[in-house]
């Protein structure tokens, strides 16, 4: 009876100690509630937020920014005529809606603007803004923005008037100031401040006929004195090379873009405008 007694206290203790073995290890009460199954509303609250634009007067605008397109080696101011057209067509189809700075004056004065609203820029005014990414914009029915340096118009590499004037007249492009020799404005004392600044508008004006209302600072380089000269040229809109989402907090006059390099993955750019 003893043995029996024996026998039966090592078998209770075998299987207590096998149970034991399958019991996970211990876990610290943070450990616990993230171990819990999360639930459908808590995994959506918990999930990275991202920047979309679906309102139909966002906060925000991410305005785009390009130089040349056309050149066969791509960089940071070269993005290739495929690849740009890919670009245009992803965020065509995806819902993105293009607009100017002459729309943008309904988000200065806090109206309304369409779902999803993107700019597209480009700056000097190249060539190849007319052969080669005005036809794609316009196939697409696409608006865009091309900053102009003056005194460069008509020059080799360059846009003439007549090519800026038939954009301009297709509804699909419009034209900003970029002053008049592309100087680097923080380098420059108040006469020729003055002189590339309100001396492009006056030119652009006078050639085309209508108001200049946006300007980007060449290099996107700029300081208080620059901005003050570009406010009394009567531009309403400015632009920088500061990246991030344009937003009203920032100044109409100091607006951020998005620089968009000529070698960017296509996932990355779908993963930036989704």
């Amino acid at each position: 009876m003893h043995i029996m007694h024996i026998f039966l206290w090592l078998l209770i203790m075998l299987i207590s100690g096998c149970e034991r073995k399958a019991d996970p290890p211990n876990q610290s009460p943070i450990e616990i509630k993230q171990s819990v199954p999360k639930t459908h509303l808590e995994i959506k609250q918990a999930a990275p937020k991202t920047h979309m634009i679906s309102r139909a007067c966002p906060d925000s605008i991410p305005i785009l920014m390009y130089h040349s397109v056309g050149r066969s080696q791509p960089g940071a101011l070269f993005v290739p005529p495929m690849v740009f057209r890919k670009q245009m067509e992803h965020l065509k189809n995806t819902g993105y809606n293009t607009i100017t700075f002459k729309d943008l004056m309904n988000w200065k004065e806090n109206g309304s603007i369409p779902d999803k609203a993107i700019m597209i820029t480009f700056d000097d005014g190249y060539l190849d803004n007319f052969t080669v990414a005005y036809p794609i914009l316009k196939k697409l029915q696409m608006k865009a923005t091309i900053f102009a340096t003056s005194d460069y118009i008509g020059s080799p590499h360059h846009l003439n008037w007549s090519q800026i004037k038939e954009m301009e007249q297709s509804g699909f492009i419009e034209i900003g100031g970029h002053t008049r020799h592309h100087v680097e404005l923080t380098k420059s004392n108040r006469l020729q401040l003055v002189d590339e600044v309100w001396g492009a508008k006056q030119r652009l004006e006078k050639e085309l006929g209508h108001p200049i209302i946006a300007f980007a600072y060449p290099s996107g380089k700029f300081n208080p004195n620059a901005i003050q000269v570009v406010k009394d040229a009567g531009f309403e809109f400015a632009v920088t090379t500061k990246p991030g989402y344009a937003v009203k907090e920032q100044g109409f006059l100091t607006l951020h873009r998005i620089r968009i390099p000529g070698e960017q993955p296509m996932a990355a750019f779908i993963r930036k405008f989704p």
